[in-house]
C-alpha cells in the first residue's frame, strides 16, 4: 500500500504520509479493520507524494517525499496545504514553495507554520491558504535537532556534538510571529 513514514490520528480517523503513495485517509474506528476513505488519488491538485503529515481541524499539512535529493536553485512544494473536511476527497487548497526543503512543520492555529530549513526556522502564514507567505526566519548558525510549538513558545532543541560542549535549548516567543522574541537557552 505504500511506505507510511508518518500517521496523525484525530478520532476514528488516521492521517498517512505513505511516501511514494501520498496522502492517505483512514477509517481506524475498527483496529482489525481499518477502512481507506480517500487518499491524495482522489484529490484535485494533490503533491502525490508525502513524507510527513500535521492535521489541524480540517487541513492537512503535508511535506512531499523528495527521495533524499533536493536541486539546488530550483523551487519546490515545501509543504501543500489540503481540506480533508471530507476525507473521501481530499482537495489542495495551496502550496508553500521555496528551494530549500523542509522538514516536519508545526501549526500555531490556523494561522502560522513553522518548519525547520538548513538556515532556521522558517515561520509561514497560512491564514490564506491559496498563498501561503514567509513572514520571517528565525536564523541559526547550527541546525536545530528538532522542536516544537506549544501555544504561544517555539521550543528548538540542538544536541552539542561530542566535543563535550553543552545542549542548547532555545525558547522564543512568537505572540506575534514577526517579531519573535528569544528567551535565554537553558
Amino acid at each position: 500500500m505504500g511506505d507510511f513514514t508518518d500517521v496523525q490520528t484525530i478520532g476514528n480517523i488516521a492521517y498517512v504520509a505513505g511516501g511514494a503513495t501520498g496522502l492517505m485517509i483512514f477509517d481506524v474506528s475498527d483496529a482489525s479493520s481499518p477502512k481507506l476513505l480517500g487518499s491524495s488519488a482522489d484529490c484535485i491538485g494533490c503533491n502525490t507524494t508525502a513524507q510527513y503529515v500535521t492535521v489541524v481541524g480540517t487541513r492537512a499539512y503535508v511535506v512531499p517525499h523528495y527521495g533524499g535529493y533536493f536541486p539546488p536553485s530550483t523551487h519546490h512544494t515545501v509543504f501543500a496545504i489540503v481540506d480533508v473536511s471530507t476525507p473521501s476527497s481530499p482537495r489542495q487548497l495551496g502550496t508553500y514553495e521555496s528551494d530549500v526543503p523542509y522538514n516536519r512543520v508545526f501549526i500555531s492555529g490556523n494561522s502560522y507554520v513553522y518548519s525547520r530549513q538548513h538556515d532556521g526556522i522558517h515561520v509561514v502564514d497560512v491564514s490564506t491558504p491559496s498563498s501561503p507567505s514567509l513572514v520571517t526566519k528565525l536564523d541559526s548558525e547550527d541546525k536545530w535537532d528538532t522542536y516544537s510549538v506549544a501555544g504561544t513558545t517555539l521550543f528548538a532543541y540542538l544536541q552539542a556534538e561530542p566535543s563535550g560542549a553543552p545542549d542548547i535549548l532555545q525558547l522564543y516567543d512568537v505572540t506575534t510571529p514577526n517579531l519573535p522574541q528569544t528567551f535565554s537557552p537553558l
